[in-house]
């Protein structure tokens, strides 16, 4: 089974395992009305987090299409390159007025796998 609901599940189960490896407490909204997949809590602070999974590339890197803006309030925005199995975590307002975002590792070394930048 190959769909993009399919894909979207795999990544934010993925994300929240490796959150839990970090330390965090996650937990999953009951409907998808809210623009955050998950909620975190450590030590008292509780953060939201959007999660998207990428499988289209353009010139060997993987590109994803989407209206980030709609994020405006979610705290962090973990995309996952699922071609190359890589994570980019974005902290609020950092894909502000973006439609497109191609994951290149070595433009984007501070998101790259950068799972502390999640405080």
């Amino acid at each position: 089974m190959n769909s993009k609901l399919t894909n979207g599940a795999v990544s934010e189960l993925k994300c929240a395992a490796t959150l839990l490896e970090h330390g965090w407490a996650v937990a999953f909204p009951f409907t998808h009305e809210n623009p955050w997949d998950l909620i975190i809590y450590k030590e008292g602070t509780s953060r939201t987090v959007q999660i998207k999974g990428g499988t289209y590339a353009e010139n060997t890197y993987t590109v994803i299409k989407h209206d980030f803006d709609i994020y405006k309030d979610v705290d962090y925005i973990i995309l996952h390159d699922r071609i190359h199995q890589n994570w980019f975590v974005f902290t609020k307002g950092e894909l502000t007025n973006r439609r497109t975002i191609t994951l290149n590792p070595n433009k984007l070394t501070q998101q790259l796998n950068n799972w502390r930048r999640i405080k």
